[in-house]
């Protein structure tokens, strides 16, 4: 009953987060555009939050990997509160101006930065012997995604963008609250002070990458993937009109993408123990091609929904795969740092993916965005291939 209380409280906070996620991320450019800002400024505003992103999550993860002094509830705790606190500034600021573009990227950054600490909550449970359903709970944040994307399009029509940072504040509470009451079974915090106790050499980000040659090529293929996913993601509007559909049809394709995650991901644990971590990394990256090169040779709205039903093999399966594999793969005193930086190599793809597509499409067209990006995936899949161990053997061996 216990874990079943465990379970809705982190589907919950997956649900929040994703929530807010959409309303920041999603809706930045209805946001800012609202404001006065010019295109080539939400660009760059979004480009410099997930660039402090990638370099912000590991290290925090790095001070996380050392401290006892603070868990992860009480840092993501933390910086929801310092959203909340940004979120209700921008409620009141009117206009373009230097203080809204800071406070923007601020409140970004942080939120950006809190996805990989999310993830290893539950990692936390799992050493106390309580299973959290981890990939059940990220399929409750697609689609908590969906729907929220749907609500704001309606309510931002009907009304105006400037509700968005009112919503900022509200979803950054409610994430808040369920934060706060995730703690083990007799009220006791979740930090893991076991390992910290006992005395580790704290590696450094150049000792990290020589200790696990072989997960830094993997991250290099969570980059070549996430590129084109990226792309794809960003500038959906340009995809779909390039075949004649309309912001409908996108709404109708994004929503049929996050819907389908759900399953995958609440039946991601059974899936791995039949066929394996390595082998679920492995099935993720095909059909992340698969659906890249679909969408390269989609000439109607059919084909461009057939590519994103792909998404339920793999983007569905990959996050939650790639929060197990890191798990098994690296030591627990370096979780937090193995955790962030594969969320800072999808980070990274979707600056690359924001700086460079832009401006390939108005210099190259659609089509060939669309089969460079095609063919940076599959040269991703083939670096996964190469890169992605047996984790599932190393576990064997350890128990």
């Amino acid at each position: 009953m216990e874990n079943k209380s465990l379970d809705i409280r982190y589907a919950c906070i997956h649900g929040f987060y994703w929530m807010l996620c959409c309303s920041m991320i999603g809706y930045a450019s209805v946001f800012l555009l609202d404001k006065g800002f010019t295109n080539t400024t939400i660009g760059t505003v979004l480009a410099i939050s997930n660039i402090l992103a990638v370099f912000g999550q590991p290290a925090v993860a790095s001070y996380m990997d050392k401290t006892s002094k603070l868990s992860l509830r009480m840092l993501i705790s933390l910086i929801l509160v310092v959203i909340i606190a940004l979120s209700l500034v921008l409620c009141f600021l009117t206009g373009a101006s230097m203080v809204m573009v800071v406070l923007t990227i601020v409140a970004f950054t942080l939120m950006l930065t809190l996805q990989p600490f999310i993830n290893s909550l539950t990692f936390a449970f799992e050493k106390n012997g309580i299973h959290i359903n981890f990939g059940l709970a990220r399929g409750i944040g697609s689609v908590a995604y969906a729907v929220m994307s749907l609500i704001l399009g309606n309510l931002v029509a009907a009304f105006s963008p400037e509700l968005l940072p009112f919503f900022y504040v509200g979803l950054s509470l409610c994430a808040l609250f369920f934060v706060y009451t995730f703690f083990l079974p007799g009220h006791k915090d979740e930090i893991v002070h076991q390992e910290k106790e006992t005395e580790h050499d704290q590696l450094s980000m150049g000792q990290f990458i020589k200790k696990y040659k072989t997960f830094m090529l993997l991250l290099v293929a969570t980059v070549l993937l996430f590129f084109d996913h990226s792309v794809i993601n960003n500038f959906f509007i340009q995809v779909v009109n390039h075949i004649n559909g309309n912001s409908a049809d996108m709404g109708n394709a994004i929503f049929l993408a996050a819907v389908l995650e759900l399953p995958t991901m609440a039946l991601f644990t059974k899936f791995q123990q039949k066929i394996g971590c390595k082998n679920m990394m492995l099935i993720s990256a095909v059909f992340f091609s698969v659906k890249h090169v679909l969408t390269y040779f989609a000439v109607n709205m059919f084909m461009i929904y057939v590519a994103q039903v792909m998404q339920m093999l793999a983007y569905a399966v990959f996050i939650p795969a790639s929060v197990y594999y890191v798990s098994q793969l690296v030591e627990e005193h370096d979780m937090n740092k193995g955790q962030a930086l594969v969320t800072g190599a999808m980070t990274l793809a979707s600056v690359f993916a924001s700086l460079a597509g832009g401006v390939l499409l108005d210099a190259l067209g659609v089509s060939k965005v669309l089969m460079i990006g095609a063919i940076i995936s599959v040269l991703g899949t083939i670096c996964m291939f190469i890169s992605v161990e047996d984790v599932d053997q190393h576990a064997k061996k350890e128990s």
